[in-house]
């Protein structure tokens, strides 16, 4: 007797992954996934799209019997599309991983990624990659498992790298020939020590790699967000810049530190920077030889944080009361749609001072031009004291007697909020 077909067996596969596609909550994907067969798989992609799976030293060895067995079964293994590989001990867990306590089975203090990475086998459909910890002790085996098991991922997180050399980091990021995202996060380079008691010039440039040594960037790098060190800073884009490729660069998030590294940043704005929309600036220290006016297709523009000066300190700067007025100033988009700036006001009595030191009155009058008449929205995050900044502003807003005009304009442009660190 032939066993009845089910309905769910008669549908194409096809018109449950569409109707599944409408769904973004990772508890209603799960429960979809218990359903029946047919719902199985494309619950599961469905599910693998919105998640990042995270290993670490808690659950490694049980990820990787999911590896083992998806060798000769049907497992999520190979739907993981996010995945984050963090090799760093306790303060680097999941805060529901990281109560202290005995070790248990299973349970590395540290595990290296020479050791693990060459397992990661089948995860064929991994597109975004973040590695977390690598240090100088890893070697060319990590490589060598990233070529092999990674060779598809497009974006690249690396966070809290110290690594032996800057070709230790090139030997990484060749592992990625589709590369067309990457993140650095806290990377140091010869472990770290570039500058560390050197005052012998000689020395310090021995150190230094020079630039035609170097392999050409990734062709395809559209993403570029980089939380380093001036000197990392300094060297990327000078790196970049030297192998004379015209980049396809649609984001771009850095720090200004010095005038060296904000003039190796402008002349790799004046060779890929024409096509950025999107830029954020992240470490605000020094605005001179900053150039933006090769990016004429600014969308976005992030500044900040700015710590304002209070006169407690020993000295009054006035660099960081201008310095979004010296970034904007070079700006010549006249695509600008949102521009955000955070300003960190130190709790001291001086606060008002603070506020009022700010060059407000620049930065109105650069609001005021032509390039920057389709803003949507100047967001202002403050640490603190929104009220007080409201109430500069529009002090400085009855000021502009000339142009009483333009004051409904800037007011409903403006937008003070709170900000926190995260």
């Amino acid at each position: 007797m032939s066993l009845r077909p089910e309905l769910s067996d008669l549908l194409p596969t096809e018109i449950y992954e569409h109707i599944i596609s409408f769904l973004y909550h990772p508890f209603t994907l799960k429960s979809c996934s218990l359903t029946c067969k047919a719902w199985l798989r494309p619950s599961w992609k469905a599910l693998f799209e919105l998640c990042t799976i995270r290993i670490h030293r808690k659950n490694i060895d049980a990820f990787l019997e999911f590896v083992e067995l998806d060798a000769r079964t049907l497992t999520f293994i190979r739907l993981i599309q996010h995945l984050h590989v963090e090799q760093g001990g306790s303060k680097r867990l999941p805060m529901s991983e990281s109560q202290w306590g005995l070790q248990e089975l299973g349970d590395y203090e540290i595990f290296q990624f020479d050791d693990f990475l060459h397992r990661f086998v089948g995860l064929t459909a991994v597109r975004t990659l973040k590695l977390g910890w690598v240090r100088c002790d890893t070697t060319e085996l990590t490589s060598a498992a990233l070529r092999s098991n990674f060779a598809r991922v497009t974006a690249l997180d690396l966070d809290s790298m110290i690594l032996s050399s800057p070709e230790h980091f090139f030997d990484i990021l060749g592992a990625f020939p589709l590369l067309s995202s990457l993140s650095l996060s806290g990377v140091l380079f010869n472990g770290g020590r570039l500058y560390d008691g050197l005052d012998n010039w000689e020395e310090l440039d021995a150190r230094r790699t020079e630039l035609k040594s170097t392999p050409p960037p990734p062709s395809n790098l559209r993403e570029l967000h980089a939380n380093v060190t001036e000197d990392v800073t300094e060297f990327l884009f000078s790196w970049i810049t030297y192998h004379d490729i015209s980049l396809p660069m649609r984001s771009l998030a850095c720090g200004l530190f010095s005038e060296s590294s904000n003039a190796a940043l402008s002349k790799f704005l004046a060779h890929s920077g024409s096509a950025l929309e999107d830029i954020m600036i992240r470490d605000a220290h020094e605005s001179t030889n900053l150039d933006l006016s090769p990016c004429i297709n600014i969308h976005t523009l992030e500044i900040g944080c700015i710590h304002l000066q209070s006169s407690n300190g020993d000295q009054r700067e006035r660099s960081s009361e201008i310095f979004v007025t010296d970034v904007l100033q070079t700006v010549t988009s006249q695509k600008v749609e949102y521009i955000k700036i955070i300003l960190a006001i130190s709790d001291y009595e001086d606060v008002d001072d603070q506020i009022y030191a700010f060059d407000w009155n620049g930065l109105m009058s650069i609001l005021r031009r032509s390039q920057f008449k389709d803003v949507d929205l100047v967001e202002i995050l403050v640490s603190g004291y929104e009220t007080a900044v409201e109430r500069v502003i529009s002090e400085y807003l009855l000021d502009l007697s000339d142009n009483a005009e333009q004051r409904p304009a800037l007011r409903a442009q403006l937008h003070v909020t709170k900000w926190a660190r995260s």
